[in-house]
C-alpha cells in the first residue's frame, strides 16, 4: 500500500478553504487526477455522502466510487474510495488556522488494482507519479482558493 503526505499553506481563511475543498463538483478544476465527478448523493460536508469519479492514473481512466467517512467542519475531512480490480483510496485532509491563512495536511493511502503487479508498479514508478500529480493539484488548488479570498468587513 502506498502512502503520500503533503503539507501546504493557503493565504485564505479556513472556512473558505474548507468550502472549496468540499465542493466536489469543482474538483476537476484543480485536481489533475479527477476528470469527472458524477452521481453525487448527499452533501459532501456530511458523513455518508457518495459520488462516482473518473480518475486518470498513469494515463489510464479508472472509474471509482467515493464516500465521505469523517467530517469535522472546518478542520477535517476523510473520504474512502474504491475502483474495479481492487483499487482502494483513503484521503484525509486536516486544516488548521495559521495567521490570516490556513495550513493543510493531506494524507493519501492507496492500493493499486491488480494485486502483486499493482504493488510492483507502485514501487517502480506509480508512487512518484501520484505524488507529482498531488503536488501539481495542490498548486492548482492554492491558486484557485487564493484568487477569490473573501474580504473581512
Amino acid at each position: 500500500m502506498g502512502h503520500i503526505r503533503i503539507r501546504s499553506h493557503y493565504e485564505a481563511p479556513i472556512e473558505h478553504v474548507f468550502e472549496l475543498a468540499l465542493d466536489v463538483k469543482r474538483t476537476p478544476e484543480w485536481d489533475v487526477s479527477f476528470h469527472e465527478i458524477k452521481n453525487i448523493k448527499g452533501s459532501p460536508d456530511h458523513v455518508g455522502t457518495t459520488f462516482d469519479t473518473v480518475m486518470k492514473v498513469l494515463g489510464r481512466p479508472i472509474e471509482g466510487h467515493m464516500q465521505v467517512t469523517e467530517v469535522e467542519r472546518p478542520r477535517l475531512v476523510t473520504m474512502v474510495g474504491s475502483a474495479p480490480g481492487g483499487g482502494k483510496l483513503t484521503w484525509t485532509t486536516r486544516y488548521t488556522p495559521a495567521g490570516t491563512g490556513t495550513d493543510a495536511e493531506m494524507e493519501v493511502d492507496y492500493e493499486l488494482p491488480a494485486g502483486f503487479l499493482g504493488e510492483m508498479a507502485d514501487k517502480l514508478f506509480a508512487e512518484r507519479a501520484i505524488e507529482r500529480d498531488m503536488r501539481h493539484s495542490d498548486e492548482n488548488f492554492k491558486v484557485l482558493v487564493e484568487a477569490k479570498v473573501p474580504q473581512l468587513a
